[in-house]
């Protein structure tokens, strides 16, 4: 929620400090780079303005953070950490429809990738018989999404590449598409059977994650055109 205030207050800030900023007047074909911050990661994008109202964007950005936690399941404690990554290599075409609204639409190499590791911290007691940490085990989850190449659709507000002034600025709201998610289970100790694939377990988790298949993305740039032809 944070992230979003501090896009949304930005957007507004560029455009009151640019009135004339989405100005048709003059175009003339060109080049340039913007800086962009966004859920899917902080990147930059290469983008050629070849006509009044369209242009192609070709852009990376990229996200990573780690988050340790502890669990208890069965009078055992884990502890755990879940690195998460996002991000894509895109290539985004934008058509403006208006002054200050424009669609856009295109695909990204997707650099989604959930990776949790844990392992039991605790000893098991069953009856006379105390099974140690060690012997529980320990355990991973990768999840990765089914397609690797996802399409993107998004609508915007602003120009990502001005027409006639140099600098522009642009807020975006989209996602990409990016199908089922895939997951890898390893575990090895008492935790074994987990990963086991007649357990089906991987099969179950999945169907419960299924209908997270749309990555969103809530996107904040500044562009500055280098060169005109």
């Amino acid at each position: 929620m944070k992230t979003l205030k501090v896009l949304i207050l930005s957007t507004l800030v560029c455009f009151l400090a640019l009135p004339d900023l989405n100005a048709q007047k003059n175009f003339s074909p060109g080049v340039g780079i913007a800086v962009k911050a966004s859920t899917n990661g902080l990147g930059v994008d290469a983008i050629y303005g070849f006509y009044e109202n369209m242009d192609v964007r070709l852009g990376f950005e990229k996200l990573g953070f780690n988050k340790d936690f502890t669990f208890d399941q069965d009078d055992v404690t884990y502890d755990a950490t879940a690195a998460v990554k996002a991000g894509s290599v895109s290539l985004l075409f934008d058509y403006q429809i208006a002054r200050s609204f424009f669609v856009t639409a295109g695909a990204g190499w997707n650099l989604f990738n959930v990776d949790v590791d844990g392992e039991a911290t605790s000893s098991l007691q069953f009856g006379d018989v105390e099974i140690t940490p060690d012997k529980i085990g320990k355990f991973c989850f990768v999840a990765d999404p089914s397609l690797k190449v996802s399409p993107y659709l998004g609508i915007g507000f602003g120009r990502t590449l001005g027409s006639f002034k140099n600098l522009a600025c642009a807020f975006e709201i989209g996602g990409f598409y990016q199908g089922s998610t895939d997951l890898t289970i390893t575990a090895d100790g008492l935790l074994s059977p987990t990963a086991n694939p007649d357990q089906k377990q991987a099969e179950k988790l999945e169907k419960q994650i299924s209908q997270y298949s749309i990555y969103p993305v809530l996107k904040f740039s500044v562009s500055y055109k280098i060169l005109n032809f």
